[in-house]
């Protein structure tokens, strides 16, 4: 790997003239209060595609075998496990793809379920240092890379016209949420995670709408990527996994429990914190974890690390607990997901029949939400953040889920209340843009 340092710059007029290229991709920490994300990255230019369509066996057999990169290393810059080499996602799908989960209620298009793009170089921006860089494979690329770059012109875009939105019904919300306490009541399930969906028709730049959700709330796991005929626009706070390579070592930081954020702090961290019905459903939810993560783990490695952390976001309090293990020598990034996937905190306990449930129950396949997106980095580890508070853009419309962990003793209008409280970065976004217009 090779990295130079370069002069600051603006990432939104810098995004902008990217967003035209090929394969745009920017990964953005947002400055964020939240302990994940010093370094934000934009692409564009990838030389290679891993693409996997719905219906394919064993997604996660597409991604075994990728290498680290061994060219000539420069001394100075992030570390070659901090950088980016292929970006992408997995969407929620992908558990549905493979034929021997079952036949899915709802059914699906041909979008990717898997989609990763290699980057031969890229820009990073370190927030903690105040460092520009251009990383690349060697030398050669980060001078294509800048050249390129320095040939795009500036580039303003018009604000993007969003048409009137349409929301899951919340009675039928509500119905679903009910028809879950049922499965919990016969004592099928321990919590299931139930998701409602809002959509618009979309004309113009995905990226301003990102730009706009990006002001509404600022996290430090966000991610635009064009993938061509469609565009992933996350805003996500949750860590799914990361691995290093090097090291073994297996994290994962699930999200569960979710209050308002009040602009002066009347107690209400506190009482997430002590609320047996929101510590109940986090509590499934990391157990769950351990035990994914105890499928690839060295034997007495699993542990739970911080619990029960409140974490500060935009508008809301998070619960938040860091699971970590080492993971077995002959452990790959392939069978990491196949172990893990999808992530815990957004499906339920148990997992398999959580999944099931929520096919059952919910309207819409969930296509990329509820997925994971981020990179695989310069050593062949794996850096993911969980695919919530994500928008997509395909098809001239624009869609965005919000759902919430039902436990025995969630209350049905408490949880409806709880998804628009979470659909507020979308809403909120939506309506600036459209008072832009307007004016």
């Amino acid at each position: 790997m090779w990295a130079e340092r370069v002069a600051s710059i603006d990432e939104l007029a810098v995004a902008r003239r990217l967003s035209s290229e090929p394969g745009f991709a920017w990964l953005d920490s947002n400055r964020s209060e939240a302990r994940d994300g010093r370094y934000s990255f934009l692409a564009a230019w990838p030389t290679e595609e891993i693409r996997v369509e719905f219906g394919a066996e064993a997604p996660f057999a597409a991604l075994r075998g990728l290498s680290r990169v061994t060219a000539e290393a420069s001394t100075e810059g992030p570390e070659p496990c901090e950088v980016p080499r292929w970006i992408g996602y997995i969407a929620y799908d992908a558990f549905w793809s493979d034929p021997v989960r079952g036949t899915p209620r709802l059914e699906r298009g041909h979008d990717p379920i898997l989609l990763f793009r290699r980057y031969p170089a890229l820009l990073a921006v370190d927030h903690e240092a105040g460092d520009t860089w251009v990383i690349g494979d060697d030398r050669s690329e980060c001078e294509t890379f800048r050249a390129r770059l320095a040939g795009l012109p500036e580039r303003q875009t018009p604000t993007p016209s969003i048409g009137a939105i349409a929301v899951d019904d919340a009675g039928a919300h509500r119905q679903a949420i009910e028809t879950a306490l049922d499965y919990i009541g016969m004592g099928e399930v321990y919590e299931v995670n139930v998701a409602r969906r809002w959509s618009a028709a979309f004309e113009g730049d995905a990226l301003e709408l990102w730009q706009a959700m990006r002001v509404a709330s600022r996290v430090p796991l966000g991610m635009f990527l064009d993938g061509g005929d469609h565009a992933v626009l996350a805003c996500t706070m949750e860590r799914f996994i990361h691995w290093d390579a090097e090291s073994k070592t297996l994290v994962t930081r699930p999200i569960k429990g979710t209050i308002r954020r009040e602009p002066t702090d009347d107690g209400a961290s506190q009482r997430l914190r002590a609320d047996p019905k929101e510590q109940a459903e986090h509590s499934m939810i990391v157990d769950l974890m351990r035990n994914d993560l105890g499928r690839v783990a060295e034997i007495g490695t699993v542990k739970v690390d911080a619990p029960l952390i409140v974490e500060p976001f935009t508008g809301l309090y998070h619960l938040v607990s860091t699971v970590s293990c080492v993971t077995r020598p002959e452990v790959s990034l392939a069978d990491i997901l196949e172990a893990t996937f999808p992530p815990g905190s957004v499906t339920g306990a148990p997992k398999v029949r959580a999944l099931e449930i929520i096919e059952e129950i919910e309207q819409h396949p969930r296509g990329v939400y509820c997925g994971a997106l981020g990179f695989i980095d310069r050593d062949g580890g794996l850096s993911l953040a969980v695919a919530i508070r994500t928008a997509t853009v395909a098809g001239g419309r624009v869609y965005y889920w919000a759902g919430g962990g039902i436990v025995e003793a969630s209350d049905p209008d408490r949880e409806v209340a709880e998804t628009e409280l979470k659909a507020k970065v979308f809403l909120d976004a939506v309506e600036s843009l459209q008072g832009e217009a307007d004016e």
